[in-house]
This record gives C-alpha cells, structure tokens and sequence, in this order.
C-alpha cells in the first residue's frame, strides 16, 4: 500500500489469482479491503478449484475483482487441458487447441458463477485474438518498447490489432522498461534510471488519451536487486525507495 500510496493513490494491479490458505491470500484481502482492485491472471490448475477461490474471494471482498485474465504467455508458458498439451510457440501460429479448450471452459464457468459474471474477461497476449472474440471481453497485449520508439506508431499498431481482431477496447497487461541486463535482453536494451522515469511518464500520459484503452498496467512495482534485466523494471527498490520513475508517474496522477 505504502507504494501504491506513493504513486498518487493507484489502486488497480494485475497479480496472478490468490490461493485459498496460503499466506498471499490474507495479503490480497487486505490490499481490497484498502480500496485496491484486481486483474487476476488464471493458472492452468484445474478450473473447479480456480472457480471456488475466486468465488471465495469475491465473496470477501466484493466488487475487488475488476477483470480475470486468462493464462499468461501461453506461447512461452504452453497449456496443457483434458489431456493434452499445446506445443511450444504453438499459439504463435493458431496451434493451441488445449489453451481454447481451455479458456472455453473458463468462459462458461465465470459466467454460470454468480459472484463473477458480470467480472470481464481479458484476452490471452498478442496471439489468436481474434478466436478469443466471445470468450474475452477485452484484447490484450505485453510491449516493451525500445528507448527511441515512435510511441504513436506502437500505439496506431495496437489499435489496429486490437480492432482488426474484432474487440472494441483492449488492455496492456504489460508495458516496461527496465534498466537491466544489456544489449542481449529477452525484452529491449537497457535505460538509465533517469530515462526511465521520463520515458514511462511519457509513455502513460500519452496511453491516457487512447480512448479504446481499458487500462495499462505497467511491469512492474518493484525492483528486486542485482543487475539482471528481470530484476530492474521496477519503479520501486526493494527497500521501497523511488525510482525516478515513481516520482515522475506521482506528479503525472495527481
């Protein structure tokens, strides 16, 4: 909360969904009865057990839930539903009958459960968009743009992708820049501190003007130590101390 506070008050975050009598799940009821909302990505544990926690936990903290996502980077992550499993990089190229069978039937159980069916759906990121047409609600894509982007061309892309897949709105699960690693990044090269800050202030104050953008969530909250790529998108320290990026996204909120 302490960060969330010091970001001018957001109160929206996009975590995976919270799991009946562990430690997380006390975490997340607190952070609701707080005033946050959440996006919660589905794991690919069976569904009858993912229903009954996020039923429990709509129960508990009414109206916290703002959307549920359906798996993360399935592409990267393959899926595997009624005994089979979907190949690697298989969603890239409209190869993933586990994962649609999958979100399928996710589809039908958020809708028959009264505690969820009003909640919208999220599209699985950047593949087969258009087979999620009347599974999601919203399409969804992960960016990590490069220092010298032309941000209004990545946004005139997203909006086309997101139209031409036949979804009126979509989201941004994922939008960073990390000051990590080096020119060999799984995502993008690095930036400095500084440039983060300015870069992802910019890249939010132009996103608020999209008006078929849902929301955005930025990746992530917290830097976690070391040098590594992963580990430096924050907008945080791991000692809570702010990033100019933080500073900078505080005065553009507020």
């Amino acid at each position: 909360m302490m960060a969330l506070d010091a970001l001018g008050g957001v109160r929206r975050m996009r975590c995976r969904i919270p799991y009946q009598g562990t430690p997380g799940w006390n975490t997340y009821v607190g952070l609701a009865r707080a005033g946050v909302t959440f996006c919660f990505t589905l794991s690919t544990r069976p569904l009858a057990t993912t229903i009954q926690d996020l039923r429990a936990f709509a129960r508990v903290a009414p109206g916290a839930i703002w959307a549920i996502e359906f798996p993360n980077e399935p592409d990267l992550n393959p899926v595997t539903y009624a005994g089979k499993t979907d190949r690697r990089l298989g969603v890239r190229t409209g190869d993933a009958p586990a994962l649609i069978a999958f979100c399928t039937e996710a589809h039908r159980l958020i809708r028959a459960t009264p505690e969820l069916r009003a909640v919208p759906i999220i599209a699985f990121n950047d593949y087969m968009q258009r087979e999620q047409v009347g599974l999601a609600d919203f399409g969804n894509s992960h960016i990590y743009p490069r220092q010298n982007a032309d941000l209004n061309s990545i946004i005139t892309r997203w909006r086309d992708r997101v139209r031409g897949a036949g979804f009126r709105e979509g989201v941004i699960t994922e939008w960073g820049r990390t000051t990590g690693g080096g020119s060999r990044n799984f995502t993008v090269p690095p930036v400095s501190l500084e440039q983060q800050g300015e870069l992802l202030a910019g890249d939010v104050k132009r996103w608020l003007d999209e008006p078929m953008l849902k929301t955005i969530s930025l990746y992530e909250l917290f830097s976690w130590g070391g040098s590594g790529e992963m580990e430096n998108f924050g907008l945080f320290d791991r000692d809570m101390k702010p990033r100019p990026a933080a500073s900078l996204l505080r005065q553009l909120l507020t």
